[in-house]
């Protein structure tokens, strides 16, 4: 505190001097009476003083001893000393500064005069220690600073190298696709023309990877990547991740082994969406990291849970799965690892240029896995493969759960003749896309080319249209303005007519904007034949 006195011990064989002392320096701070240097040693175990004031001639120590002990014990070093002494030759004097005295006071003293000595000094080691706060202060700043700036430096570094290597991975198979492409236009061969335009799609769908793991990265960074919870077939998820991704194994002529335990429930409650982007990346990565020859093993299994207090079982039981991708590759170091869950960053820059990836996959499943209360690890050395490890919660589905579906779904037959849609969209290209997939289901579809023509076309007529498509991005009036336009309209039919969203713009805050101006649903970009027909389904039947 401020204002708290200041300690101050003065020492002196003279019980007078002791007396008079006191008495001139107790109304300005809190004296400790010392007869001797050995007695003041012994109060000094009990009391830190700001000060001491030190006569020079006493028994069995005098003060210069007493200073020289003080100043070597480290404990007590740095405790201002002022000697007190009845000498008046200079080398007392001298010689009492040179042991580390901060002033020498000679008897008889002026009390005036010594409480201003005392006083000056004291301020004096308090600017010090300000000071020297101040500075330590501006020391950690300046310390943080450098490591921020370091730590800023080597993100815009990382980026740097990302968005060089992210224009690598999508321009490479984007050649690829143009290539294809002009190719095949070139080739009179039927079935040769269908092999490139195989290769061409093969490489966009690269792309599309790539872009959907900058998109699922964005939403990380800013907290907006969420899960869509659905009842799921377990091993039909697995069954299907595995026979996307065995042709790679077999060019690599790998052995691919998949055990799932009994224990986990046919049906279980997840988002199988992400939850199967996560086992495919590990699976992916191991194939890729495993030479030639090599083994990958899928493990999965229900992790025994605490019992309940409750014997009676509900079918939505929370279970922790715990999921295990094997593999006997190149192994990952202690270094590497820690880089490995890190976002724009691979364990190994060598390891981008042997074996390309976005290097953001890692650090997707971590947050997916995370958001599916759960944890992902690595067991793994160098030259003796690695374990992918990680655990998510579930709840367990209804046994009968989806079969039904899945068989719908198969064996679906879009036959929508007899419908007509508008379908508003600014694009030549993408106009002759949609009316190519549409065209075997035998619907009839006007175009606008963009919101401001499909507002007019359907006020002109809104009897003729069932269903309305829209492209979000488009000249004179979007997507959403043209929806909320339609809506306004004073036509019964413009209340209820489905409006469906065509957007490249996948966040979730996007979404909710398309809805709330009174869409009813939406399709994302790329369109893929199968979305379209389901969500023209959804609402025509």
């Amino acid at each position: 505190m401020a204002d708290e006195k200041k300690k101050i011990i003065v020492v002196d064989d003279n019980p007078e001097n002791l007396n008079v002392l006191k008495n001139i320096l107790k109304s300005a701070y809190e004296v400790y009476s010392s007869p001797s240097a050995l007695n003041m040693f012994k109060l000094l175990e009990h009391i830190q003083p700001d000060l001491i004031l030190l006569d020079i001639e006493m028994p069995e120590m005098n003060g210069y001893s007493a200073a020289r002990k003080l100043k070597d014990s480290g404990k007590y070093t740095e405790i201002p000393i002022m000697f007190l002494t009845s000498r008046s030759d200079a080398h007392s004097e001298i010689e009492g500064l040179a042991i580390g005295a901060v002033d020498y006071i000679h008897k008889p003293f002026v009390a005036p005069l010594l409480h201003q000595r005392i006083k000056t000094y004291l301020t004096l080691i308090e600017h010090e220690k300000q000071i020297k706060s101040m500075l330590e202060l501006k020391t950690k700043e300046v310390v943080l600073r450098e490591a921020a700036e370091l730590e800023a430096q080597n993100a815009s570094r990382a980026k740097g190298e990302f968005l060089s290597h992210m224009s690598h991975e999508i321009r490479s198979p984007l050649n690829a696709v143009i290539g294809m492409i002009n190719i095949a236009a070139e080739e009179d061969d039927i079935q040769k023309i269908k092999k490139y335009l195989e290769k061409a799609g093969s490489a966009s769908k690269h792309v599309l990877g790539v872009i959907n793991d900058i998109l699922d990265m964005s939403k990380i960074e800013a907290n907006k990547l969420e899960l869509s919870v659905a009842e799921l077939d377990f091993g039909k998820m697995i069954g299907d991740i595995v026979d996307v991704i065995s042709f790679r194994a077999k060019e690599k002529n790998q052995d691919t082994v998949v055990n799932i335990n009994q224990n986990i429930p046919q049906f279980i409650v997840g988002d199988e969406l992400r939850l199967s982007q996560v086992i495919t990346n590990l699976l992916t990565n191991a194939i890729k990291f495993t030479p030639n020859g090599g083994k990958v093993e899928l493990n999965a299994e229900k992790l025994d849970s605490a019992p309940s207090s409750d014997d009676k079982s509900s079918a939505n039981d929370e279970i922790t799965l715990r999921i295990e991708v094997a593999d006997n590759g190149i192994g990952i170091s202690p270094e590497q690892k820690k880089k490995l869950f890190t976002s724009y960053n691979q364990a190994d820059s060598s390891i981008t240029k042997q074996f390309g990836g976005t290097g953001l996959g890692l650090a997707i499943s971590k947050r997916i896995v995370e958001l599916m209360q759960g944890r992902i690890w690595i067991e793994s050395e160098l030259e003796h493969g690695a374990k992918f490890i990680f655990t998510i919660k579930v709840k367990k589905g209804q046994e009968n759960a989806g079969k039904s579906s899945t068989a719908g779904t198969k064996s679906a037959n879009y036959d929508f003749k007899g419908y007509t849609i508008l379908a508003a969209e600014d694009m030549e290209f993408n106009r002759e896309i949609l009316a190519k997939y549409l065209l075997k289901t035998g619907i009839s579809i006007d175009f606008a080319e963009n919101g401001k023509e499909a507002v007019y076309m359907f006020s002109e007529n809104p009897g003729k249209y069932n269903l309305i498509l829209t492209d979000i991005h488009m000249p004179e009036m979007d997507g959403d303005t043209a929806s909320r336009a339609i809506r306004s309209l004073d036509l019964p039919l413009a209340k209820t007519i489905p409006i469906i969203a065509m957007t490249a713009d996948a966040f979730k805050e996007d979404i909710e904007k398309y809805l709330s101006a009174g869409m009813t649903d939406y399709v994302v970009k790329p369109i893929v034949p199968k979305n379209i027909y389901a969500v023209i389904k959804k609402y025509l039947g």
